[in-house]
């Protein structure tokens, strides 16, 4: 059995791919450890070794990061739309030996035995692996696609 779909590579698709992977990554969360290293280390440049200009380095490192997390889903999709790829028409294919992803600028193929787990979001299926996560939009997908995805990953 093989299904086919394509969809394009645009904002708004990168937008939901960032919105409904973020809970699932490991940027969900600040880098509170490292926040709190440079606040320290750029107080005790300035109060402890009297470095006003190492200290204040420091500290506007850790603000850079506050921003850097503020900011990162529009960080994210404009890196995205800067690429080679971006507004070009992706087709998968799903067939018995897994997922093969391809366009104009790269070819990606997902075998189903390397599909650890997947997660169903509100508007798609998040696909985890060793190589990192997948997001397949359910706009694109019918509902025996999803099954046959459902069934041929937890086999």
């Amino acid at each position: 059995m093989v299904f086919t779909t394509t969809y394009k590579l645009d904002k708004p698709y990168f937008y939901e791919c960032f919105d409904q992977s973020l809970p699932y990554s490991k940027r969900a969360q600040p880098k509170y450890f490292l926040l709190a290293l440079l606040v320290v280390l750029g107080l005790f440049g300035i109060y402890g070794l009297g470095d006003h200009y190492l200290g204040t380095f420091l500290l506007m490192l850790a603000l850079l990061e506050c921003i850097a997390f503020y900011y990162r889903r529009p960080w994210w999709v404009t890196r995205q739309m800067l690429s080679r790829a971006s507004g070009s028409e992706v087709t998968l294919t799903f067939d018995e030996d897994g997922i093969k992803s391809t366009n104009h600028y790269k070819n990606y193929q997902l075998a189903w035995h390397d599909i650890n787990e997947i997660i169903t979001t509100d508007c798609g299926l998040l696909l985890k692996s060793k190589s990192g996560m997948q997001y397949i939009s359910k706009a694109i997908l019918d509902e025996e696609t999803i099954d046959f995805i459902n069934k041929k990953a937890t086999q």
